[in-house]
Parts: structure tokens; C-alpha cells; sequence
């Protein structure tokens, strides 16, 4: 039976519509909600993506059973009364009773507190664009439903892209529940007039019927191929976004640009087969692949516009290749339930794979090298399936293809084994990945831990002169450095000092502590504790008294404060050079709770060095703000300290022990045109803090 494109009746494209907004507006609003909980690992989002396409999978399956199974009113009573059970749960934000208290599995604590707080309502929304796609095929026979898959698609993206701009800055997150709230009981309504428009069409008495003869049952290999498209998608999307963010910043903007790129190539290959050309978009992945060959290669020297650029354009082009297949292989409205629910299973197995199976199973970041690889192998088997291998042209092409598959996938595992000769450990866990290198650092062989790109701290071999010293970012002509030598100058040279260190790395601050010394380091990650300790000595050798805390650092020093533990000399804060900054410890709020942490006169020390990212304005203005003087110092490069190159800011209200020439004379001001900015947990604007040189 043929089909019309015209535009739905109100009802159904205004039920489809809000119905996708509400879908997608929640997903950064919960992800926001929990990711100080969780330290502000990019892995939180993609925990999140998993969950939500699951629940997707969950509502698409739901909505082809109860078409095909169900009589119209049935279909009506049962879908309706899920949504009168799940207005019970509108209020989304999980319970402060759902804060992690440093134990247990991270990934299965998201799982289980987006299930009691928002699972529900989410699985009703999940349903929606499937259901009411199927209502509307009853009601108005012989008129296309994938206009509405359009709208679906439309109303999803403005969702994800309102949210960082007309949403996030403005309202907090209560607001934001509230409203949410009043648009799902508006959704509902609207809904409701559809259903009556269903249930009141001559055609809607058919709709539980055996699908028409016109329209067979898609084969094995056909459903297949729908999974295996939408899984490719699915898994270049979480994995770009997780590598995007790992050295920028988990934020809402940088989760929401993928997924609108993701959402926008729906909905330009479902609206009109005009969009997506076989032959042209296959030369725009071929320039895709080069980018993404370029950024694993080039990525310390390639500024942050420019990969955010690339990783999004490869992205874009990637799933417009995904699904123009699968538009171009869309079955009968007739079966479009199945069609959906293939769909959003190969969603859900992409997510699968890359939330939880990727951590389980790799011991590096290597999920976007095998997308890359299994996507282009995807990508080019149509073309290769059409050529003749026997005849002289088809050979040549056969050939052709089959070189540049393997010059791209060797280019991949090129950058996989790269330096592996030096590489010691890699491990990796919910937080991301650690290795450990044997490595040159200033003339002699040292250890060195990296997280990504980042350098966490190295110690020189035995026999070294400066092996237990403090070395790195952490040296005496360090911002740290100065703080714990004018914190002792202060006590006359001998002061014992409680220090606490939000980072632990490789443990090199611990080389600061004397005997009668109090040290405490604040540190999220397990496999960094236990690298720290396995192939460095500052932790054993440390003459100073010794405890580790395990959580969110903020977390731990709000508790801290609460119970009124005796109060630090010095806290400093090394969580920001790179691996998915966490912002959350950079707002009015966080710093509120510093100081609280901090003796009247102590000393807050925070790491800015960030290859992408200027913080020292943040930093300064948050010290303003608390009424702190603040000094930027400048650490230099040092061969015989093995110090290297850093830049801290320094806060305190003691201006005395600021006016030491110890670090008067290295300290400097904003420079003119710096403006001083404050970021609160209600708002934060990471395009004020991006690099522009």
C-alpha cells in the first residue's frame, strides 16, 4: 500500500512532539543532578546514555507488543495506566539518600537510583513515538508515520539544545524538576486526545489484526542489519563523546552536541531520502576517518575549538552514514514497531558495549578505535557487495576498498601500540584509564602515571638524589611548594602543618610531609591508590602521618566540616589539568566549603595548569568573592629539582604570610583585560574558560 507524506493532525504531532522533548530535556537534567555525586567523570554520562537507551529499548519493545497483540481499547486502558501510575514519580531528583558514600560499584549505583527516581516516567515517554506512530497509521490510513519519526526527532534535539542555553543558566535544578513535572501532565493530555482520535476511527479496529499481506516479515538478515546499523551509531556517538570529554570537561554542552548531531542525522535521513546520497557521504567518511586518524595522533597540539570541531563533524557524517542505510532500508509502516524496536535494541547493544562492556573487557581507551574500524567495515560492504571481483574493474575497485580499509585500520592500531615497549600498566576502571610508563624525565629513567594525556606524577629511580623529593608540578618554586615553605617560615621553621591534597596521583605531595606532620589525601579513584602504591614510594617513605579518603573530594570535606574535624593549614586542589575537569569543585558552593575546611589563616593552593581550559579567572574570582587575596605563581621548569613548568593560584586571608617575599616577589595579578568570574552549582559557562590562543 502506498503512502502520502502530509502533514499529521495537531494532536498526534503535538502528543509526539512534546512527548520526544520531555525524553531529552531529562536526560542532562539527571545526569547534572547526580555528577557531583560521582566526582564529575565523563563516565557518569555515558552510565546515563546507557540507562536511558535501555529504557528505550524497553518502551519500543512495549509499544510493539501491545499493537500487535492488543485490541485498541486495551491498548488505550493499559498505556493510561501507566501513566497515571507515573505521576507519582514526576518529581525526578533522586533523594539526597541516594549519595554514594565511597563504596560499591559507581556504574550500578546510576543504574539502580535513575531507575527508582526517574525509570517510569522515562519508560512512558520511551513508548510514546513508536505508539503513537502506530495509532496514527490506524486512524489515517494510507499516510506515512515517519513524518512523525521527524517531528519525534525534532522535538529531541530543540530539547538537548535548549537545555545548555535557555534552561541550565536560569533555572536550578528544582526548577527545572517542577517544570518538567507541569509539561509531562500537559503531555499526558495531549496524548489523550490522540488515543480518542484512534479509538474513534473506523480503521483503528484493525490495528491488533495480522499485518496485510503487502507488507511480509522482514527476514533474519534484514533485522540484523537494522541492529547492526543503530549499534555502529550508537557506539560512535558514546565513545566520540567519552573521548571529547575526557580532557575537556564533563558538562552538559559537550554530552548535548554529539547527541544533536546524532538526532539531527535521524531526522534529515527520515524526513526525505533527498538528504543522504550513498556516493557522496561515503567520500565525506573517508574524510571523517583521516580526522579521526589525526586527532589520536596530533591531540597536545591541536587546539580545542579545532577537536571539537572534528570530533563533532565525524561524528555528524558517521551517523548520517548509519542511518541513510537504515532509511534506506525502512520497511511498510505496516511493520514499523518491529522496524523501531530493532532500532533501538542496536541503541541499546552499542551502549551495552560501550558503557560496560568496553571498561570490562579493554584495558585502555580503545571502544572508539574498534567503532571506527567496525563502522568503516559497515560502511563500505554495500560497495563492495555491488562489484564483480571476477572482471578486471571489479578487481581493481575489490582492491581498492579493501587497501583503504586496511590503511585506516592500521593507522587505528598504530595508535593503539604506540610507545607499548615503555608501557609498565595500563588499567582502567569506571573513571577512566591509567597507565604506567617507564619513561626519561630530565636525564635519568623515571616511572610516570598518565590518565589519557595527562602526566600524574613520575619518581626517579634508586640511586636518583632527587627520587623522594618533591618533583613536577610540586616542586619547591611551585605554587604548592611556596604555600607549605611560607606555612613553615611562618611557625618559626619548625611548624607541624595539617595538609590536606585533593589528588593523590602518584603521591609526590606526600614528600612535603615532615615528622608531626598530618597529611590527608582526597582521591575518587581506586586504581589510582593502588598504582600510587605499587610502583611509587612516596606514600611508604613520607615521614608524616598518613590517610587517604576515598570519594568525591568535595563530598568528603562536607562531611569533614560538618562533624568538625580540626581544621587544615593548607588544601590543595589538583584535580583540573585535564581528564574531564570536575567543575562542581569549582563554585561558590565548593569553595564555601574549603574555607570551612580551613583554618581562619590556612591556605588554599589550586593547580590550574590546563592545556585547553583558562581557570585562573575562575579561581581569582571565587577568592574575591570569600574575601581571599589570591596570587597567581608561575612554577618553572627545573632540570636539577626535576621540576616542570606549572601555574597555580594561591588564596588566603592571612596577608601577611601573602606579603612574604617567598611568594610576593613571585606572585602576579590577573592581566588587564582578565576579568574575575564566579561560577555557583546553579550555573557555569565552560565557553568563558576555553583558550583563545
Amino acid at each position: 500500500m502506498e503512502t502520502t507524506r502530509s502533514a499529521p493532525p495537531a494532536h498526534f504531532a503535538i502528543a509526539i512532539f512534546l512527548g520526544a522533548f520531555l525524553l531529552f530535556q531529562v536526560q542532562p537534567l539527571m545526569a547534572k543532578a547526580i555528577l557531583p555525586w560521582f566526582g564529575g567523570a565523563q563516565a557518569v554520562w555515558t552510565t546515563c546514555m546507557l540507562f536511558f537507551q535501555m529504557l528505550l529499548l524497553g518502551g519500543y519493545l512495549y509499544a510493539h507488543l501491545i499493537t500487535t497483540r492488543l485490541k485498541p481499547g486495551a491498548q488505550v486502558a493499559l498505556h493510561f495506566s501507566l501513566i497515571l501510575l507515573s505521576v507519582l514519580f514526576i518529581k525526578i531528583l533522586p533523594s539526597e539518600a541516594w549519595r554514594p558514600d565511597g563504596g560499591g560499584s559507581p556504574a550500578l549505583r546510576i543504574l539502580l537510583l535513575l531507575s527508582a527516581s526517574v525509570g517510569l516516567p522515562f519508560f512512558v515517554l520511551s513508548a510514546t513515538s513508536p505508539l503513537v506512530q502506530a495509532w496514527y497509521r490506524a486512524a489515517a490510513p494510507g499516510r506515512s508515520p515517519y513524518r512523525l519519526y521527524s517531528l519525534s526527532n525534532t522535538g529531541s534535539m530543540l530539547a538537548l539544545l535548549s537545555y545548555p542555553f535557555l534552561v541550565e543558566p536560569f533555572l536550578d535544578l528544582g526548577r527545572q524538576s517542577s517544570l518538567w513535572g507541569i509539561f509531562y501532565i500537559l503531555f499526558a493530555m495531549a496524548l489523550w486526545y490522540a488515543a480518542r482520535s484512534f479509538l474513534a476511527s473506523s480503521a483503528a479496529a484493525v490495528t491488533g489484526a495480522a499485518p496485510a499481506a503487502a507488507a511480509p516479515r522482514p527476514t533474519a538478515g534484514r533485522i540484523a542489519l537494522w541492529t547492526l546499523l543503530s549499534a555502529c551509531g550508537s557506539a560512535i556517538l558514546l565513545a566520540g563523546t567519552a573521548q571529547l570529554t575526557q580532557n575537556v570537561a564533563a558538562v552538559p554542552f559537550l554530552w548535548i552536541l554529539p547527541l544533536s548531531l546524532y538526532l539531527l542525522s535521524f531526522i534529515l535521513c527520515f524526513e526525505s531520502d533527498r538528504w543522504y546520497a550513498r556516493g557522496r557521504w561515503l567520500v565525506y567518511f573517508g574524510f571523517a576517518c583521516a580526522g579521526v586518524v589525526y586527532l589520536l595522533s596530533e591531540w597536545m597540539t591541536t587546539p580545542l575549538a579545532m577537536q571539537i570541531l572534528i570530533y563533532s563533524l565525524s561524528i555528524f557524517i558517521a551517523c548520517m552514514v548509519c542511518h541513510g542505510e537504515l532509511a534506506a532500508r525502512r520497511p511498510a509502516p505496516e511493520r514499523l514497531t518491529l522496524f523501531y524496536a530493532a532500532v533501538s535494541a542496536g541503541g541499546a547493544l552499542g551502549g551495552l558495549l560501550t558503557a560496560l562492556g568496553a571498561p570490562l573487557l579493554l584495558n585502555g581507551p580503545w571502544e572508539y578505535h574498534i567503532a571506527w574500524a567496525a563502522l568503516a567495515a559497515v560502511a563500505l560492504w554495500p560497495l563492495a557487495a555491488g562489484l564483480n571481483p571476477r572482471s578486471r574493474r571489479g578487481g581493481l575497485a575489490a582492491a581498492a576498498l579493501l587497501a583503504l580499509y586496511g590503511g585506516f585500520a592500521y593507522s587505528l592500531y598504530a595508535n593503539y601500540s604506540e610507545e607499548s615497549s615503555s608501557r609498565r600498566e595500563t588499567a582502567r576502571n569506571f573513571y577512566g584509564t591509567l597507565q604506567i610508563y617507564e619513561w626519561e624525565h630530565f636525564g635519568s629513567t623515571a616511572l610516570t602515571m598518565m590518565h589519557g594525556q595527562i602526566d600524574h606524577g613520575f619518581q626517579f629511580g634508586e640511586g636518583d638524589p632527587r627520587r623522594n623529593r618533591p618533583v613536577s608540578y610540586y616542586g619547591p618554586e611551585s605554587g604548592a611548594g611556596l604555600a607549605v615553605r611560607a606555612l613553615r617560615r611562618r611557625g618559626g621553621g619548625t611548624a607541624k602543618l595539617d595538609m590536606g591534597f585533593v589528588g593523590l596521583g602518584a603521591g609526590i605531595m606526600a614528600a612535603w610531609g615532615r615528622r608531626g606532620d598530618r597529611i590527608t589525601f582526597y582521591e575518587l579513584n581506586p586504581l589510582v591508590t593502588r598504582l600510587s602504591y605499587a610502583y611509587f614510594t612516596y606514600l611508604d617513605e613520607t615521614d608524616a602521618s598518613l590517610g587517604i579518603i576515598m570519594g568525591d573530594a568535595r563530598l568528603s570535606l562536607e562531611r569533614e566540616a560538618a562533624r568538625r574535624a580540626p581544621p587544615l593549614d593548607l588544601l590543595v586542589l589538583d584535580a583540573f589539568s585535564g581528564d574531564s575537569i570536575p567543575l562542581h569543585l569549582l563554585t561558590t558552593e565548593a569553595f564555601r566549603t574549603y574555607f570551612r575546611r580551613l583554618k581562619p589563616d590556612g591556605v588554599l593552593a589550586v593547580h590550574v595548569s590546563n592545556h585547553f581550559l583558562d581557570l585562573e579567572p575562575l579561581v581569582v574570582g571565587l577568592a574575591l568573592q570569600a574575601g581571599r587575596r589570591a596570587s597567581i605563581i608561575e612554577g618553572w621548569e627545573d632540570a636539577e629539582s626535576g621540576a616542570s613548568g606549572s601555574t597555580w593560584v594561591l588564596v588566603s586571608a592571612d596577608q601577611t604570610l601573602m606579603s612574604q617575599p617567598l611568594i610576593d616577589r613571585r606572585a602576579r595579578a590577573l592581566e588587564e583585560g582578565r576579568k574575575p568570574m564566579v561560577f555557583t552549582d546553579r550555573f557555569s559557562n565552560l565557553f568563558r574558560l576555553m583558550r583563545r590562543d
